[in-house]
Order: structure tokens, then C-alpha cells, then sequence
């Protein structure tokens, strides 16, 4: 900011030794003093500033200054400045005419409003688009401060969907906090050019919601020029319907039971299992991937006994008007 001091001599009688004082922080004052002015002169070239806007000044978005002037009275000590006749600057812009020091002079300070550009940006990604139910996948979400303003007290809204269950996550910096109770991402101030990251794992469901949104929720420092940019979304397409065809149901606690991922979009789904000479072994509707390899069909062995290891094949209807699925399946037992 460039600034010029126009001092006029409004009395009847000569002034000397005049000078102007700018307080003004990180202010340079050059010029001066004038030697004299005589009733009713105007001096606007004598004396000039200039001043660096600072990031408190874009924070606040102005920059306020007054100025002060003094001169030598007629007849006064030059080494006795309690004699010096002084005014304070006031802006002729400004038509609010104040006067705080009661002199008659209207004394309203020089305000210059600067260009403050106060914007957020939110991003995500995710690192696997079609990830297998039951696999982890992380979202990564990045708030950057793409405007000259500080802002503080960022609430970023991370709500996790029902098609994911929360697993950990991890932040950039310490006075970052995340709620996956709440859904809120704290950042507790963000500078321009400043960007923080948050990483959210979760693992993902065979339902639900897959679309993650974040956005800023609430903010400190002004009004967003831009809130087309305050929120970003991400989302996975798993990849549903595997049928894992063989499973070995002797009691480590491994791959027990035959699994379908999502069967759980299908409630209304019936499974039959036959052996290889066409007797039905087994049948449920609203199958929930529970099925050891027991039988509960046709009495081709014991009602309730394991089935022998083997081959069999299954015919899954999924319970919504689409084809019956049709395949094999092999029960595998070490006992």
C-alpha cells in the first residue's frame, strides 16, 4: 500500500518544522520535514509511505492507519514539544466524520480494504475401486487452504456409510482429531497454501451404502468464494457374487462353511445342494453363508450327519427374478 500525506496549513498564521509520524507497524515514512507552510498551503508530496500487507491484515481484510502532524507554533522552543501545535489525519473519503479527540477536526483513520481470498478445497480418493467384500480399502482425504485467509476451527464432515465398517485411520498432523462415532474432522487451523490428510480404513460389507462423502461442514475466517469445492466423494463397486465352491468343514476355524459374498442384498434367496446322483442333500431359504456340509435332504445318509467329502452341485436362486445360479461344489474333510 502506497500512501500520501497531504498536510494544509487551515490556520491564519505561518507554521515550521512540520513533520508527520506514522505508527503504522512494518510502515516506511520517508520524506520531511517541511521547512514551512504558510496560511492556507498545501503540501501532498513531501511526505510518503509505503507498507507490506502482512497475513494478519488479509485475515482481517483491511488494513487500518491514522497519521499525526506536528508543528513548531509561532514563537514556540523548538526543543520544548508541548508547545507544538498537532492533528490527526483523517481520511477525506470517509464521510463518518469522527472526532475522537474533540478538536472540531474530523479524525477518521485511513481504512484499505485488501483482497482477501478465503476458499477451502476437499478431495478423496480411494485406494481400491472394486474391492472383494470383506477386503480393506482406505479413503484418503485431503482439506487444503487454496485462499490467502487463515482459517480456523475447520469442521470436515466423514461419515462413514453402512457398506463399510471402520477399521482405524491416521492424520498428517497432531491437532487433528476424527470421530468415527460423529463423523467429524477436526482441524484446528489451516494457513494458506496448507493442506492436511486423513486416511480413513474400513473394511467393506456386502450391503449398503457405498458412496463416501466429505465435505466442510463448518469453518472460521470468512465466506467461502467458492463452495463447489467444499466437498468431494468417493465409492467402491465390490465385486459380489463369488461363490468360493470349496470349503473344508473339519473344525480348525478355517474356510468352514460354503460362502457367496453379498448374499446378504438377496434375503429372499434359496439354496439347494445335490449330490452327484441328483438327491437333494440340502436345502434353506435366506441362506447366510452358515452351511458346514451337513445334510438336511433326502436320506441319502443320516439326517444331520456330515457329508462325505466330495463333489456336489448347487443351485442358488437368488430370490429376485434372475436366472437360478447352477455349479459344483467340493466339501473337503482331513477327518
Amino acid at each position: 500500500i502506497s500512501y500520501v500525506f497531504i498536510v494544509e496549513n487551515t490556520g491564519n498564521v505561518t507554521l515550521t518544522n512540520i513533520q508527520v509520524q506514522d505508527v503504522l507497524p512494518g510502515l516506511m515514512l520517508t520524506g520531511g520535514p517541511i521547512a514551512q507552510l504558510l496560511p492556507g498551503e498545501i503540501d501532498s508530496t513531501t511526505f510518503t509511505a509505503t507498507y507490506i500487507i502482512t497475513q494478519e491484515d488479509l485475515d482481517t481484510g483491511s488494513v487500518t492507519n491514522s497519521a499525526s502532524v506536528s508543528s513548531e507554533a509561532p514563537r514556540g522552543d523548538l526543543n520544548d514539544p508541548s508547545d507544538d501545535i498537532v492533528d490527526t489525519s483523517d481520511d477525506p473519503n470517509d464521510s463518518s466524520n469522527e472526532d475522537p479527540n474533540g478538536d472540531g477536526d474530523p479524525d477518521d483513520p485511513t481504512v484499505t480494504l485488501v483482497n482477501s481470498i478465503y476458499d477451502l478445497e476437499v478431495s478423496k480418493e480411494v485406494d481400491e475401486l472394486e474391492p472383494v467384500v470383506g477386503d480393506e480399502v482406505t479413503f484418503t482425504i485431503e482439506v487444503a487452504n487454496i485462499g490467502n485467509v487463515t482459517a480456523t476451527d475447520i469442521v470436515i464432515s466423514e461419515q462413514i456409510p453402512s457398506g463399510y465398517v471402520y477399521v482405524n485411520h491416521i492424520a498428517t498432523n497432531g491437532n487433528i482429531s476424527y470421530s468415527d462415532i460423529t463423523g467429524e474432522w477436526t482441524i484446528t487451523q489451516l494457513d494458506p497454501d496448507q493442506v492436511e490428510i486423513l486416511q480413513v480404513t474400513v473394511e467393506v460389507l456386502g450391503f449398503g451404502d457405498y458412496l463416501n462423502i466429505a465435505y466442510v461442514q463448518s469453518s472460521v475466517g470468512g465466506n467461502d468464494v467458492n463452495i463447489g469445492n467444499d466437498e468431494d466423494s468417493a465409492e467402491v463397486d465390490p465385486i459380489c457374487l463369488t461363490i468360493y465352491n470349496e470349503f473344508s468343514p473339519d473344525g480348525d476355524g478355517v474356510n468352514e462353511t460354503f460362502v457367496i459374498d453379498c448374499l446378504e442384498r438377496f434375503p429372499d434367496n434359496k439354496l439347494e445342494v445335490y449330490n452327484r446322483w441328483g438327491n437333494m442333500v440340502y436345502s434353506t431359504r435366506g441362506y447366510l453363508n452358515d452351511w458346514s456340509g451337513t445334510t438336511n435332504g433326502r436320506a441319502v445318509v443320516k439326517d444331520s450327519d456330515n457329508l462325505p467329502a466330495g463333489t456336489y452341485y448347487y443351485v442358488l436362486d437368488l430370490g429376485d427374478g434372475s436366472d437360478p445360479r447352477v455349479g459344483w461344489l467340493y466339501i473337503n474333510r482331513k477327518n
